[in-house]
């Protein structure tokens, strides 16, 4: 999907594409599976996420949703940026940014909202969970969109499924399985869009920002399977800060939106930004497993 689209200078919106379909292409599960009925089909297995979550659903099924808000609003207002950007005088530059960073704090406020719903979040201890959650997203989000645009959408696409396998550990760890199925969907999908972003900068005509258009999914779904699910979470002794250091994982990336900084040979970027986004992995999997087992290391009760 995102070679194709992006062969009309529209791979913005063929990444947003790729990253949705191939989520709903990875959004089941195989539990209900039976001896009687060895063979998966339509009746017999489940969304890990649902389609459309209940009245009563706990916060994370709206993740989804939220994520696919997000991707379409972060298209819309890339779009409007860069049609700003040819229409408004250069003094006034700024008025640009404005007007695609509004809606999307706009847009990330309202959905926030959506993962806090359920009985699981009114504990009072989730009372800020909310605008934790915004808050992550928004940082990881402007991060993220920084550096994709600057050229490096295929190996930031690569980084952020070894981000998202990391945290795939971490929620196993902490006895999550779902979770950490989720977690995986969404790695293999950031793989998968790396290995055709990457095809795509090899021909002389490819766009930049290859990958920008998954960038929302990948903003919000990094903290919001991190930290938001956590309400739901089974017992489990894994340090919040394993959490945490997953789901900001993407911030060491910061100091690369500096024009001086990025601009240096590429291949030493390369270097640097995987050094700098595994350390936070590394520590994160490593502290989890000093605190917890794996499921099927645990000894059994007699």
């Amino acid at each position: 999907m995102l070679l194709v689209v992006g062969r009309w200078r529209a791979a913005a919106l063929g990444s947003a594409v790729a990253v949705v379909f191939a989520f709903m292409g990875g959004n089941f599960t195989l539990a209900n599976l039976s001896t009687e009925q060895p063979a998966p089909t339509w009746e017999n297995t489940s969304r890990l996420l649902p389609w459309q979550p209940g009245a009563e659903a706990p916060g994370y099924q709206w993740l989804a949703r939220a994520a696919l808000v997000l991707v379409v609003t972060g298209l819309l207002t890339r779009w409007l940026g860069l049609l700003l950007n040819r229409v408004l005088p250069d003094r006034v530059w700024w008025l640009a940014n404005v007007a695609v960073w509004w809606p999307r704090l706009w847009a990330l406020g309202i959905v926030s909202g959506w993962l806090v719903l359920g009985n699981a979040a009114a504990d009072p201890q989730w009372t800020g969970l909310r605008w934790q959650l915004a808050g992550a997203a928004a940082l990881v989000w402007l991060v993220l969109d920084g550096v994709s645009r600057g050229g490096a959408s295929g190996e930031l696409s690569a980084q952020l499924a070894a981000v998202f396998f990391a945290g795939s550990a971490v929620l196993l760890y902490s006895h999550n399985a779902k979770f950490m199925e989720l977690a995986v969907v969404l790695g293999s999908a950031m793989f998968g869009i790396a290995a055709a972003v990457l095809t795509r900068q090899h021909l002389d005509d490819a766009p930049k920002a290859l990958a920008s258009g998954a960038v929302p999914a990948a903003a919000l779904f990094l903290p919001g399977l991190l930290l938001g699910t956590r309400p739901s979470h089974a017992e489990n002794k894994v340090p919040d800060l394993s959490f945490w250091l997953i789901a900001l994982a993407p911030l060491v990336l910061a100091p690369f939106l500096i024009p001086r900084v990025s601009r240096q040979n590429r291949w030493v970027l390369i270097v640097l930004r995987t050094l700098l986004i595994l350390t936070p992995l590394v520590i994160a999997v490593v502290l989890a497993g000093q605190h917890e087992k794996f499921p099927y290391e645990e000894e059994p009760e007699w």
